[in-house]
């Protein structure tokens, strides 16, 4: 038997019981953003944690396509409407750029599920910023790529002249003549120069993750003389660059090669252009050039366009810009001879 003094209980429907639910999930959750889309595709509810991911209002995003989330407007290799099918029967995951309301990009881990009570009502749709993950994802990609490139030299490389020196030894067994022991000691030589390369490419592959602030003025006048000395003809014109974050040893090491590569190539009276980029730099100069079918195979280990050429000098320029996380390609400079450009530098002022 109730008591009168007390107050009657209050008893909430279903639909108000999953109403206050949802809320309660949504907005109490800020390491995910979660929100619902309709059966077509379009944004109906939206939590704060999605406006501090995404940086759009909920009256901006109300009833506009999912898709605006995306930076290219798919999320991996499926559209809107291929994902909204998969998810139809059961909870699908897409990972992909996405992009914020002041177009800043992040990658995102979003998990699409469909919401079912005799008919398809919409999706509940749970996003994640894993950029950070990502990155280190493909910074390991990257590690696993060289262990391999590291191995195929090896193989490669140090085959020949083994064989070589293996060839010979038996030859000086058969003849004792000593010319056979005077081409051992220049193949080892050369295998000993060749292991310090490859051990100096290993170094400078390791992922800098304590960048400085550096001035590229600095770097290059210590490059310049390092690589080129002043016993030259060589000529060097620098247009100014902004600071870059970066590792100072090693990004000497990438200009030095740069210099040694432009004389190696051009001779010793070319003339090297160091000059900024929107997003980096360029190492132009006066020399040959590359050809154009050439120019993908220059940053390879072991490839070069000179006779006499080590094939680590460019290779080595790669590698740093890698462990940087920058770009680098080649292109034709004004006067028709090699442009290096590294690119993707966040400069600091």
């Amino acid at each position: 038997m109730s008591d009168p003094s007390q107050p009657p209980e209050q008893h909430l429907s279903s639909e108000t019981a999953d109403t206050e639910m949802y809320q309660h999930l949504v907005e109490g959750t800020t390491s995910h953003a979660i929100f619902m889309i309709n059966p077509d595709g379009d944004i109906s509810t939206w939590s704060p944690a999605a406006d501090e991911l995404y940086g759009y209002a909920a009256d901006a995003v109300d009833q506009q396509p999912l898709a605006i989330l995306f930076s290219d407007k798919t999320s991996g290799d499926r559209s809107l409407a291929t994902l909204l099918t998969d998810a139809k029967e059961a909870a699908i995951e897409t990972r992909g750029w996405h992009q914020r309301a002041d177009d800043s990009v992040f990658w995102a881990h979003m998990t699409i599920s469909p919401l079912w009570n005799d008919v398809l009502h919409g999706y509940a749709v749970v996003s994640k910023d894993m950029t950070e993950k990502h990155e280190y994802e493909q910074m390991l990609e990257r590690q696993n790529d060289r262990l391999k490139e590291f191995a195929d030299i090896l193989a490669h490389d140090l085959r020949n002249p083994l064989q070589l020196v293996d060839g010979r030894t038996q030859l000086a067994r058969e003849t004792g003549d000593d010319e056979h022991f005077d081409v051992i000691e220049q193949t080892t030589d050369r295998m000993e120069r060749l292991i310090d390369d490859l051990l100096k490419v290993a170094h400078q592959g390791e992922v800098v993750t304590d960048p400085d602030p550096t001035d590229i003025a600095a770097v290059i006048d210590t490059a310049w003389e390092g690589a080129i000395g002043t016993d030259t003809d060589a000529t060097l014109q620098y247009e100014s660059v902004k600071t870059v974050a970066a590792d100072t040893d090693r990004l000497c090491e990438l200009f030095e090669n740069l210099f040694r590569n432009a004389v190696e190539h051009g001779g010793e009276d070319v003339t090297v252009t160091v000059g900024p980029l929107p997003d980096g730099m360029y190492v132009a100069d006066d020399g040959p050039g590359i050809p154009p079918d050439r120019r993908d195979d220059v940053f390879e280990h072991g490839v070069s366009t000179a006779d006499d050429g080590s094939g680590y000098g460019l290779s080595i320029v790669r590698t740093i810009a890698l462990a940087h996380g920058w770009d680098v390609e080649m292109a034709e400079s004004k006067s028709g001879g090699a442009r290096i450009e590294v690119t993707g530098i966040q400069f600091l002022d």
